[in-house]
């Protein structure tokens, strides 16, 4: 188990716009093997290559797999998802504002508007065209991550900032926002 440093605002890697992936070799690999074990021991939703220091668009998705968490999301809950050169195709009009936080800015939470539903294009671990639809929940963590590979972070595009009490991070992040 590798579970790799979470870079935060003051690493400009953070700012830049990560490279688009060709190689989907044994380093790719083992960057997404990586990426899982620091996503589960952080007990995040979602981590981008350029939160890890990886400049790489490589995203990874994973709502958790407990029972609150099945019963109001269904298949989605414990799914993982691993996109390499995400893309968003398709935005709903429908946009709906929640609150969200982010590994890379630990102690603050934000409102945020995002679109309602999403449709993501791109590839698999092995560089297989994947196409995705999400809603809800699981298409504000998409769309959070995939501002990651851009250098934008939830702050920059935040209606409000904030420093939660704990209680308030934990119960505000658990099914409305990221952590």
């Amino acid at each position: 188990m590798t579970v790799l440093p979470i870079i935060q605002p003051d690493n400009p890697q953070l700012r830049r716009p990560a490279a688009r992936i060709h190689d989907f070799g044994p380093a790719l690999q083992q960057l997404i093997d990586d990426m899982l074990d620091t996503l589960i021991n952080v007990e995040g939703v979602g981590l981008a290559g350029p939160q890890v220091a990886r400049s790489w668009r490589l995203i990874l998705v994973r709502l958790p797999d407990d029972e609150e968490c099945r019963e109001k999301f269904a298949e989605d809950a414990g799914r993982l998802y691993v996109v390499a050169n995400p893309k968003i195709i398709r935005r709903s009009e429908e946009k709906v504002t929640g609150v969200e936080g982010c590994l890379s800015l630990p102690g603050l939470l934000g409102d945020v508007e995002r679109h309602e539903s999403i449709e993501v294009a791109g590839q698999d671990r092995e560089g297989m065209p994947i196409r995705l639809s999400a809603a809800g929940w699981l298409a504000r963590v998409f769309q959070h991550e995939i501002d990651h590979l851009d250098g934008v972070l939830y702050i920059d595009i935040a209606s409000n900032v904030w420093r939660p009490d704990k209680e308030e991070e934990t119960a505000r992040l658990k099914f409305s926002g990221l952590r």
